[in-house]
């Protein structure tokens, strides 16, 4: 039993674990360390996602978990970036739900048709203060013979997380998912109501 009485998901959440990756993976022992032997889920998403580059095609997973009043985010993929044979990469992230201080959820549906109105994709971006990352691109003008610097332009972020629901997921990853940012959504409101 979790502390609020809600029946803890963590078997499930290993069941659903085992099924996409081997069970002597390295991610299980990155998610073990990261959980710890005991931790309580109240809720997960694990996103499998093959990912396309370059140079190479390769698997990721993204793992969201929340338990404890803690966000919980693992995502692992193996990489060629350091060690050309490849290595398995693991990075996690961890916050308390009361300490993420807004999220949006944008959701993309069709126009017309048939299937006018059905998803094509939801992204819920989340904040607490830890990022701030800049996007910038050499500044112009509109003068082609121009040689002038110009400086740079850009934005400013300061979205510490995303979930991405896209085309590419299976129906029922996608679905549950949606799921997940829901539930997410309403643990968020009520860990920053206290």
């Amino acid at each position: 039993m979790c502390k609020n009485g809600a029946v803890s998901k963590r078997k499930d959440f290993f069941t659903e674990l085992a099924s996409v990756v081997a069970k002597d993976s390295p991610i299980v022992l990155d998610v073990l360390h990261t959980l710890g032997p005991k931790a309580q889920v109240d809720a997960y998403f694990i996103r499998p996602e093959t990912v396309m580059d370059d140079n190479s095609v390769y698997d990721s997973l993204a793992i969201y978990v929340v338990g404890d009043g803690r966000l919980t985010i693992i995502v692992s993929d193996i990489s060629h970036e350091y060690a050309p044979e490849g290595e398995f990469l693991t990075s996690t992230f961890d916050t308390e739900l009361s300490r993420i201080r807004d999220y949006q959820v944008v959701r993309r549906r069709v126009l017309d048709g048939d299937e006018s109105g059905a998803y094509t994709g939801v992204i819920m971006r989340l904040r607490w203060g830890a990022t701030l990352s800049a996007d910038l691109l050499p500044g112009s003008c509109d003068d082609p013979n121009c040689t002038a610097d110009h400086g740079y332009v850009g934005h400013l972020m300061g979205t510490d997380a995303e979930i991405v629901l896209d085309g590419t997921l299976s129906r029922e990853t996608f679905l549950k998912g949606l799921a997940f940012v829901e539930e997410l959504g309403a643990m968020i409101r009520e860990a920053t109501r206290r």
